[in-house]
């Protein structure tokens, strides 16, 4: 229990100091997606790439905090017959588990199928048999049999919590899969970025305008050298003498080349991320979402980006095994869709209706 507990508190060290087996952190190497960034790029110290590293890529953590800003304050509510049940399941407000809550728990499994494609739930069953209440399960903490596809979920997690298994697919590969290149890019690309700034390019030349400086010792040259680098590199600035004159070889406006390369390099994290590229720009129009379709009620990012993930959990708690025949799950927008509250039909597959 103490490594799950450690990952629903934020915690990438889990320990075994309640007796549970020490286990891997959300990024270790029981992700889905890995890769040696040194393997292909060569020129780099090696890097795994796992969700740890990946979420240090500021579009791609932004992208994330947009999604779970959205989806995590959903209330999903059961219906039967196309009008909501009473009572609703305990669930749809509250969360068993110690410390935990329903928002978060819905937050941890937007952050699942964001980067995984992909969410488990470890169920608690009523006594007729249906969900009583659910946490999500993190990927490290739950195995996948190849042959009979079967998910078997870790023993550290509450027995209580293991009654029952709901798989909750996006329809889509995470960020972890598709976005892998663009990841790599960007890790090397902040790695280049930062050498460049710690010190002056290879080709810079420290070129001696006066002659009556000439017969300089090599000492003395490596001394003046060594100490452009050493000012550089702490201040990104450096006086010199009048007599030296500071020219690149063949190098120029490096640092505009990096902004010019993460530009262009942020188009790609924002498609992967799902989000408008204004979005993960920075800027003041990043925090603004502009309401563009054509009923001016719904974003962008949400229509064709957080809109997913809330289907997706919808569509699983929809399923017979969860709320029973002959009902479904539908996501109550009205907190901001407003004058006209819509819902989420998993059915329909559409927006369109309202709550009643």
């Amino acid at each position: 229990m103490a490594g799950f507990w450690a990952w629903l508190m934020g915690d990438v060290s889990p320990t075994s100091a309640s007796g549970a087996p020490a286990l891997a952190a959300p990024g270790s190497g029981d992700s889905l997606q890995q890769a040696i960034v040194g393997d292909i790029l060569g020129t780099l110290p090696e890097e795994l790439v796992t969700r740890v590293t990946a979420a240090r890529v500021p579009e791609l953590k932004r992208a994330l905090k947009g999604h779970q800003a959205l989806v995590s304050p959903l209330r999903f509510e059961k219906f039967e017959n196309d009008t909501k049940a009473d009572p609703q399941p305990y669930w749809v407000g509250s969360c068993n588990y110690p410390g935990m809550s329903r928002h978060i728990a819905i937050k941890k499994l937007v952050e699942e199928l964001y980067w995984e494609g992909f969410g488990v739930l470890g169920c608690r069953l009523a006594t007729d048999d249906t969900v009583w209440d659910w946490v999500p399960v993190p990927r490290h903490l739950w195995s996948m049999d190849p042959s009979t596809q079967r998910v078997t979920l870790h023993d550290s997690i509450p027995a209580e919590y293991r009654m029952r298994v709901v798989l909750v697919p996006l329809g889509a590969n995470g960020v972890m899969a598709d976005g892998i290149d663009s990841i790599r890019q960007a890790r090397k690309l902040e790695k280049a970025r930062q050498t460049r700034l710690d010190a002056p390019p290879a080709a810079t030349e420290l070129h001696i305008t006066d002659p009556a400086f000439d017969q300089m010792k090599r000492k003395e040259k490596e001394t003046l050298a060594t100490s452009y680098v050493e000012t550089r590199a702490k201040h990104s600035v450096s006086v010199t003498p009048s007599y030296i004159e500071v020219k690149e070889r063949g190098v120029s406006g490096q640092l505009d080349l990096f902004e010019d390369a993460k530009n262009s390099l942020r188009l790609e994290l924002a498609m992967h991320g799902g989000v408008p590229a204004s979005f993960v720009e920075g800027g003041k129009e990043g925090s603004d979402l502009s309401y563009s379709n054509e009923q001016d009620r719904q974003s962008e990012m949400w229509t064709y980006g957080s809109a997913e993930y809330a289907y997706a959990i919808a569509a699983a708690l929809s399923g017979d095994d969860v709320v029973g025949p002959n009902a479904e799950v539908r996501a109550d927008l009205s907190h901001f869709s407003v004058p006209a509250p819509t819902s989420i039909d998993p059915e329909a597959g559409d927006a369109s209706q309202e709550t009643a």
